[in-house]
């Protein structure tokens, strides 16, 4: 045999020992018993009989849903008479929508008049295809006013309705998930009508039903593949213009200390001279954002084939990552390493290797200032540890008077209580703890309700991890890497009140609700069948 062909061969079977070595690893490592127990659980879980189309027999509650589902399809389709009048009614309304478009550059400003057509054309594009209102909500999500965002949510809603009335045949998608998600809302709306301070509340309570409408219209439109690349590409471009802006702030704005004293404790970290922020309030906002960001870019990288999108999505998670080291947060550090851990676990156990290999290089190159920054996350005599342990305590207080029934929802109810329970001078807007706050607004049953709903995303996570299309594990494990990664940087931080951050946790949500969705249709093979 030649030389070279026996080197070829020697190099393939140490190839193939090695490979097994390192899956005999696995299989014996923490790593791998954890998914191995995580996956029995759900195997032997009720949840699976649920998801696995065992659930009208079985769940009462399903069935209920369904048959309200259907009572509502029926009211929805309109009378033959009317839907045939429907389309001339459609396109007059366009038509007149067009000349007020038009007439408004004779009337009014210049910046009024493209403000007034670009909301018209908007609204044409969202009636023509409702997903044109999604990909606008995940592009404008980071730049643009709350009201901006509800509204369109409203208009993507009325498109949905709009175009059910036109299919006789049309079916709204029902999830298992709905009921815990329905429940949690529940407990929501009784908190807003039952709080202290009913205005300030209702107000805050429209954040969340706007991620819920954006969930809908998300899970009963998005029925291919397609549609769920381009909400992910519109989340991703937005997400590369907000990096790359807080990027830039960073290095030449003014700096953290004059803009902030209470960002940085120079006492403990001198050499912060600042902390990126981009257009979100502080740096801990933006350090969440870009902990989601970078966990779904990096699984729309493995999802796609092609390799314009998976550059742009690669680049898009290292700039995300970069910018997310100029936060200086250190919760969204330990939270992305967190997310990426999990990512690693559901995607295969070469990542994992990948990620173990990656995470001790990064360590060992860390800058001095990265280690001090992270050596004081557990002093006691760094002003922002200390202030959060107060709060924690004073939270803890009010919990214990009121763990029942809670004090309303919103930030505006929990400070008015608060006042009567904290334990030094600092008045707060929220608990900086996320399972502190659902206790202390919407009392155990929240809690519990969103810890059933979360349960139950995870474990649909599992299921479809183990699925056979590489697509939809790559880009489940980022979607669930993410929504691990938020949830446990809300134990030293509360992030839902942050309507940018709150729509956001509901679009990855319908995500993974959509790709439950696209697991459960045939092939195409099964079709032609």
């Amino acid at each position: 045999m030649p030389v070279p062909s026996m080197l070829i061969n020697l190099g393939k079977n140490l190839l193939n020992k090695t490979q097994a070595m390192l899956d005999q690893g696995y299989d014996t490592s923490l790593s791998g018993a954890c998914a191995r127990r995580l996956q029995n659980a759900y195997q032997a879980s009720y949840t699976r009989k649920l998801i696995n189309r065992n659930r009208i027999k079985e769940s009462r509650s399903y069935y209920l849903l369904l048959r309200f589902g259907a009572a509502l399809e029926k009211h929805l389709h309109l009378p033959a008479w009317l839907r045939a009048r429907l389309p001339a009614l459609t396109y007059g309304s366009m038509l007149a929508l067009a000349i007020i478009a038009l007439l408004s550059f004779f009337f009014l400003p210049l910046r009024q008049a493209l403000v007034t057509a670009g909301a018209v054309l908007l609204i044409i594009g969202v009636f023509n295809r409702t997903e044109n209102g999604v990909y606008a909500a995940a592009l404008l999500l980071p730049f643009v006013p709350f009201k901006a965002l509800f509204g369109l949510a409203v208009l993507s809603l009325a498109s949905l309705i709009y175009k059910s009335t036109g299919r006789p045949h049309f079916r709204f998608y029902l999830t298992p998930l709905l009921i815990p998600l329905l429940l949690f809302f529940v407990i929501m709306f009784y908190a807003t009508v039952t709080s202290i301070s009913f205005w300030d509340s209702a107000s805050e309570f429209l954040i969340p039903v706007t991620g819920f409408i954006y969930l809908l219209v998300i899970i009963n439109t998005f029925d291919d593949r397609d549609k769920l690349d381009n909400l992910i590409l519109c989340i991703a471009a937005a997400g590369l213009i907000t990096a790359g802006y807080a990027i830039y702030q960073y290095y030449t704005g003014a700096s953290a200390v004059e803009l902030r004293k209470e960002w940085v404790d120079l006492t403990q970290n001198p050499e912060i001279k600042n902390r990126a922020y981009a257009v979100f309030e502080n740096p801990n906002l933006l350090a969440q954002y870009l902990v989601l960001l970078a966990t779904l870019t990096l699984g729309a990288a493995f999802n796609t084939a092609r390799t314009g999108p998976r550059l742009f999505f690669m680049i898009t998670t290292a700039l995300s990552a970069f910018c997310l080291v100029l936060t200086w947060s250190r919760g969204g550090w330990l939270s992305f390493g967190a997310a990426l851990v999990v990512f690693a676990l559901l995607k295969n156990r070469i990542v994992v290797q990948m990620i173990a290999i990656a995470g001790i290089a990064a360590f060992s190159a860390m800058p001095p200032a990265i280690v001090n920054r992270l050596s004081t996350i557990t002093s006691m005599k760094d002003s922002s540890n200390a202030y959060r342990l107060d709060t924690w305590q004073s939270a803890l207080d009010l919990v214990k008077v009121h763990w029942e029934t809670g004090v309303g929802l919103g930030r505006k109810a929990f400070a008015r209580v608060y006042y009567t329970h904290m334990i030094n001078s600092n008045i707060v807007p929220h608990s900086h703890n996320l399972y502190l706050q659902l206790i202390s607004e919407f009392g155990i049953l929240g809690l519990a309700v969103f810890c059933w709903l979360f349960l139950g995303i995870f474990r649909l996570g599992i299921k479809l991890s183990a699925a056979g299309d590489a697509r939809i594990k790559s880009l489940n494990a980022g979607v669930v890497g993410a929504l691990a990664g938020f949830l446990i940087h809300s134990f030293v931080d509360y992030f839902l009140w942050y309507y940018k951050l709150g729509i956001f946790l509901w679009l990855l949500v319908a995500v993974i609700l959509v790709l439950e969705k696209i697991s459960c249709q045939p092939s195409s093979s099964e079709r032609n069948e």
